[in-house]
């Protein structure tokens, strides 16, 4: 008997059967289509770079060099093409996720860069939570807790973006060195930061900021940045803190 293809046999059959046809190319592509996942996974980056480097072309100048080589010059990258589960998602990626900028930091930043203590001042963000430290010696006069004039402007510029951005609570913190301090005010650090971080939340209370929005908290040296070892490292410990974090909506 002479081979016949498929469509001949169905053609013939009375039953309406010719749907098979369409069903046995489906099977034979989706059959090629997992060895061709097999073929991927088994893929090896090593075998890859060496076949790819054995083939050459000739650049500009006539010189026969890899294509490696040429796709590098071209400012190309021949890295080999991703595993299959890394293209179909079913890898989760090692690389961490870079957090997106909050605005605020836009604005916090362009405001630190217009005062004469941009070296003085620290800012720093993880996700929606803002870490902002001011040097103390901008703020206060040393064993003092009110405000300096140049304190008034800077916390004047901090409390319209407050205002502006009304959708997170403030905790200020307010840090001293390991020198102890013993006055009728300030028996020990502890009222000293204490007072001076409830200082800076009643004047921001005073530039329209609403009070159920901030916490004041004195940590005295028990927060200390770098070892109080030298002037200048007991200089940094000494700041006052302000820690933004968004509101979740409830």
């Amino acid at each position: 008997m002479s081979a016949r293809s498929f469509s001949d046999v169905f053609d013939e059959d009375s039953g309406g059967s010719a749907w098979v046809v369409t069903f046995a190319d489906m099977m034979t592509l989706i059959l090629v289509f997992f060895i061709l996942l097999y073929t991927l996974a088994d893929f090896e980056d090593d075998a890859y770079r060496d076949l790819v480097d054995s083939v050459e072309v000739l650049d500009g100048d006539g010189n026969r060099i890899s294509v490696i080589d040429f796709a590098t010059r071209k400012g190309r990258d021949p890295e080999p093409l991703q595993m299959v589960e890394d293209m179909l998602g079913m890898n989760p990626s090692s690389a961490p996720i870079e957090n997106l900028r909050p605005a605020i930091v836009g604005e916090m930043e362009s405001m630190i860069e217009n005062t004469e203590i941009a070296d003085s001042v620290a800012l720093s963000f993880n996700g929606d939570q803002i870490n902002l430290q001011i040097d103390g010696r901008f703020l206060f006069d040393s064993g003092r807790a009110e405000l300096k004039d140049r304190a008034r402007f800077i916390f004047a510029n901090l409390a319209a973006l407050f205002r502006e951005h009304a959708d997170y609570r403030i905790a200020i913190r307010g840090h001293t060195d390991d020198r102890d301090i013993s006055t009728a005010q300030f028996p020990s650090n502890w009222e000293l930061s204490a007072v001076r971080a409830t200082t800076v939340l009643r004047y921001f209370i005073g530039q329209g900021i609403d009070p159920e929005r901030m916490t004041a908290t004195g940590y005295a040296d028990y927060l200390p940045l770098v070892n109080n070892d030298s002037n200048e490292n007991r200089a940094r410990n000494r700041r006052v803190e302000f820690v933004l974090e968004k509101e979740n909506d409830a």
